[in-house]
């Protein structure tokens, strides 16, 4: 399960290079998932980021005005209650007057002025500048405005000059986050696992038949051998033959031309230090089978059709099961 994850993020991976497939362009196209990935990540914290960056007033209540706890340097603050709208001014400017009925506590008000006559609303944020003004409220106030007819304790030295449009509540649209982030946490990880994906394990049909002297065995490969590098994206063919040698039987490879040139000849991969390890390798649609050999000439990873044919191979070579 883990390597089918990693093999679909290495293909996502895989895809973001192919438009730097040309030789010249090796460093973009290694570097491209990585940067794309960053560049994803700087993207999901605009949602969160952004938001945070428009100021937004104080939320206070009327009580925090009346004990002169507001500590918004300009008094810009956003409070919660009832609007009544006042027919009489309260104050000796002119304007258009309501009383703002504590959300909170509804005992308390504070009476709050606009340019524009204000509406009856029950319950509304409303946002403003503190500002200093006697403001004494004569006329009776309707049932609503009060707590079952007692009236609420009105703020007398302070009024609130309400905004022309209200301030709405900050909102961090965070979800849209989540298909950036996504998809940068995909790349990074697919630039770092590759594709296809080789993921060693450590079971090994310990009594399989090594390869005898004269036998062959065709096989894909990516990787080096010898001179020759393939990528394992597009692997190449090759044949694997055992040969007779003076201390014993010597593993061979011998890489395939892809068109009807000549051969290029066959690398030893045993009479030195040789060592390898077992495992497979996962695409985006299938797992193959598959051996990493290293030794002097040989780097590389060598696809099998059946799991059988590749433990043969693997009896040959000191396999590492860590």
């Amino acid at each position: 399960m883990i390597g089918r994850f990693l093999a679909i993020c290495g293909w996502l991976a895989l895809q973001v290079r192919r438009p730097f497939r040309a030789r010249r362009l090796s460093g973009p196209r290694r570097a491209a998932p990585v940067i794309l990935g960053v560049l994803l990540l700087a993207a999901a914290t605009a949602p969160v980021v952004v938001p945070l960056l428009d100021p937004q007033p104080e939320d206070v209540t009327v009580q925090a005005i009346d004990d002169e706890a507001v500590v918004e340097p300009t008094g810009w603050v956003r409070i919660r209650g009832r609007v009544v709208p006042l027919t009489e001014s309260p104050t000796d400017r002119p304007g258009n007057y309501a009383l703002l009925v504590d959300g909170t506590d509804t005992l308390d008000a504070i009476v709050v002025r606009a340019n524009r006559a204000p509406k009856a609303a029950e319950s509304t944020f409303v946002t403003g500048h503190v500002t200093e003004a006697i403001a004494i409220v004569t006329e009776e106030l309707p049932i609503e405005a009060t707590v079952f007819g007692t009236p609420p304790q009105i703020v007398v030295d302070r009024i609130v000059e309400l905004d022309a449009t209200s301030k709405p509540v900050r909102v961090i649209p965070w979800w849209l986050s989540i298909p950036p982030l996504t998809l940068a946490v995909l790349l990074l990880i697919g630039a770092r696992a590759g594709y296809p994906l080789f993921r060693p394990s450590k079971e090994i049909d310990v009594l399989s038949v090594p390869l005898g002297p004269g036998e062959r065995l065709p096989a894909a490969w990516g990787g080096r051998i010898g001179p020759d590098e393939r990528d394992l994206a597009d692997p190449g063919g090759a044949l694997l033959v055992v040969r007779a040698g003076p201390k014993g039987n010597l593993l061979t490879a011998q890489p395939l031309p892809d068109d009807d040139g000549p051969a290029p000849p066959p690398v030893t991969i045993g009479g030195g230090w040789t060592n390898g390890r077992t495992g497979h390798v996962y695409a985006l649609s299938e797992t193959v089978p598959a051996l990493h050999v290293r030794s002097e000439l040989v780097d590389a990873i060598f696809l099998f059709a059946r799991t059988g044919e590749r433990d043969r191979v693997a009896a040959l070579v000191a396999v590492e099961r860590g």
